[in-house]
């Protein structure tokens, strides 16, 4: 999956900007209970990745940040009659622990000194997502398709120290995924 981050913006102890990030990485593992052709819930789980391209009033040296969703989702599939073709559509809601790893992370205004943020940091938040797509059946029980996912996370907050820690805060993320999936029915 690829995944392109919208934008934020990310602020501490002063003025705030605007992020932009490169186009990330996901991966995703879902498990669930189809309650006939039509319904399904499931757990997702993974890993979504994204490099900070740039932060409006701030100096990122390549700090990312990445979310480990877990969300439960309820899907609607509509599949047409005799053709193996099924497209879908659904929405999920959950958490997501977001983790920034600052690099160097400091404000322009400010040159590396106490306002400097090293390490990883993370904060669990809400999120939620909808999707939409097609999947083409292989077999009774194997499926292949390619869909569109909108996800977005709460607002996190990253403490660092030392002394009086230094709090980043970074609007929540919209992303916006390609999906590749493999389902498998057993």
């Amino acid at each position: 999956m690829l995944k392109s981050y919208g934008f934020g913006s990310a602020g501490y102890n002063g003025p705030s900007g605007k992020v932009n990030y490169n186009v990330g990485v996901s991966g995703y593992a879902a498990f669930g209970f189809a309650f006939n052709r039509y319904i399904g819930l499931d757990f997702q789980t993974g890993y979504t990745w994204g490099q900070m391209n740039s932060v409006q009033n701030y100096v990122a040296n390549d700090s990312t940040m990445g979310n480990i969703p877990f969300l439960g989702n309820l899907t609607l599939s509509l599949p047409i009659p005799h053709s193996n073709i099924i497209p879908y559509i659904g929405g999920g809601i959950g958490g997501s622990d977001s983790i920034f790893d600052a690099h160097t992370f400091y404000p322009i205004a400010a040159p590396i000194n106490n306002n400097t943020l090293y390490g990883s940091q993370s904060d669990v938040v809400f999120a939620w997502q909808a999707f939409a797509g097609v999947r083409f059946q292989l077999d009774p029980n194997i499926s292949l398709g390619i869909g569109y996912d909108f996800f977005m996370t709460g607002n996190p907050t990253f403490s660092y120290p030392p002394g009086p820690n230094l709090n980043a805060e970074f609007q929540g993320i919209r992303a916006h995924t390609i999906l590749f999936t493999l389902q498998a029915n057993f």
